[in-house]
């Protein structure tokens, strides 16, 4: 099958790879791109390349987040290949497939399986324990796009492990963690301060960003999260309105007028809270469509059953969308579809009446270093729309 490699290499390498590959060598493609063009190509389409070929001495400052974006990827969609010899020793390299040169058609081809079996071989280690293991958490950021306008309004806060090679893994050992509401409010304050700070560094703030941060239940309810949250914020210095919690579908709801009386009480303070993940099974959704979240997010299992080619199927999912963007109307609520994978679906959900979208169409989670590229880059197309 023919290989489309994403290149960033100075032009000796561009032409030695390219040299190797058709229409006398290896069937591929062979992509040349700047160290910053190609963080937002694996920002927006990892899924468009196989490889990723690196020249050390040609990224500059961006030499760490590709790093991020293809070993500190959980989806692990493109393999990493090494050109050359390493500036430095870097444990996150270690076993890392490398490509020496001079370059041929079968040293490149040799080493791109390594890199592919490299990704395929990526260690995933047994759920730690996060709260004795802290200093593993990362954090990444997935942009929610206003439909409208086709403008990035905020960013889902996401918590990862990371390995000790800088692999990342899913947020199951975090969620495995939160065995009580105090684990819950004090593991979710602490991803909060490593993204206020991380927001901090990266001068987001005058990208006028809103941050989402998921919230367990449970953490919402505790009585000391109200002053927790108060004290991480006012520390960033951020507004509380720049701040938005999506209530996690991990707990059902079983007493709606302490939810209620909670959330009023962060409304006042100048919060948004959102309703994660609704679907037609979600408990009490018409009761807590009746509480002030500021908007609701449809879980991707609804937009996808929503594409279904099978009737029976799509058309409930449909129906579901339409009535909770109904409701959304009446109260001035945004519609946040997640799951968007092609601009198709964008088109059906707007005529749905969703209002804002999330998913691997826009960007899949980013480091923070990848992400101000990713809003200056999404930010500037929209104004080029607008004009």
């Amino acid at each position: 099958m023919p290989r489309r490699i994403l290149t960033v290499a100075d032009p000796k390498w561009q032409a030695a790879l390219q040299a190797a590959i058709q229409p006398d060598g290896l069937p591929g493609f062979i992509d040349a791109q700047t160290a910053s063009d190609a963080v937002i190509t694996l920002a927006t389409n990892p899924a468009a390349y196989h490889a990723l070929a690196l020249d050390q001495s040609a990224c500059g400052v961006w030499f760490d987040t590709l790093l991020d974006l293809t070993l500190g990827d959980t989806e692990r969609s493109v393999s990493l290949l090494m050109l050359g010899d390493p500036m430095a020793a870097d444990a996150r390299l270690d076993g890392a497939a490398r490509l020496e040169w001079p370059v041929d058609q079968n040293s490149f081809a040799d080493a791109l399986q390594q890199a592919e079996r490299h990704m395929s071989k990526a260690h995933i280690p047994q759920r730690p324990e996060v709260f004795s293991q802290v200093e593993t958490i990362r954090v990444r950021y997935q942009p929610v796009v206003r439909f409208r306008d086709m403008r990035p309004t905020s960013v889902e806060v996401l918590a990862r492990i990371a390995t000790k090679g800088g692999t990342l893994i899913g947020p199951e050992a975090i969620v495995t963690a939160m065995v009580s509401s105090e684990h819950s409010m004090w593991l979710s304050g602490f991803i909060m301060q490593l993204a206020l700070r991380e927001r901090s560094d990266g001068a987001f703030d005058r990208l006028d960003t809103r941050f989402a941060f998921n919230l367990p239940l449970d953490a919402l309810l505790h009585p000391q999260m109200p002053i927790l949250l108060d004290n991480i914020r006012q520390g960033a210095g951020i507004p509380a309105n720049m701040l938005s919690f999506e209530l996690t579908e991990t707990q059902p709801v079983t007493d709606l007028p302490e939810l209620a009386a909670v959330m009023s009480r962060m409304c006042k303070s100048g919060y948004r809270l959102a309703l994660d993940d609704i679907t037609p099974e979600t408990p009490n959704l018409m009761n807590l469509l009746d509480l002030p979240f500021r908007c609701v997010k449809l879980d991707r299992s609804v937009v996808i059953n929503a594409q279904s080619s099978d009737p029976a199927i799509s058309q409930p999912a449909c129906d579901f969308i339409a009535m909770v963007a109904a409701n959304a109307r009446k109260t001035h609520r945004a519609v946040i579809a997640e799951g968007i994978e092609t601009r198709e679906t964008v088109l059906a959900l707007q005529r749905l009446g969703a209002t804002h979208g999330q998913g691997f169409h826009f960007a899949r989670p980013l480091p923070a270093s990848a992400l101000k590229p990713w809003l200056t880059h999404w930010h500037q197309a929209a104004d080029r729309a607008a004009e």
